[in-house]
């Protein structure tokens, strides 16, 4: 496989994480009306991407390690965009 192969495989991973962890934030952005959830975006997107990474981080590396890291990424997603909103609502309103 080439380098250019591989990063494209690489990237589409990324991609594929970086959308899970942006659709909890889309769920809280649609609940809470768009009041107090800009701060989130990044990190929820951060944190789809680093759940992701951390399965194959950790060794698995088949179909089931696949699966996992979907898994994963919907959960940093959910976490990251729940402590971005904490965050908004703690220092940006009065």
């Amino acid at each position: 496989m080439t380098f250019e192969a591989r990063l494209a495989f690489l990237l589409g991973f990324f991609a594929l994480w970086a959308i899970l962890g942006f659709l909890p934030w889309l769920i809280a952005a649609v609940v809470r009306s768009g009041r107090g959830v800009l701060l989130a975006l990044p990190l929820a997107v951060a944190g789809g991407a680093a759940g992701g990474v951390l399965v194959p981080a950790a060794g698995v590396r088949d179909e089931r390690g696949f699966l996992i890291s979907l898994a994963t990424a919907f959960i940093g997603g959910v976490l990251l965009s729940a402590i971005g909103i904490l965050l908004a609502a703690r220092f940006f309103t009065r």
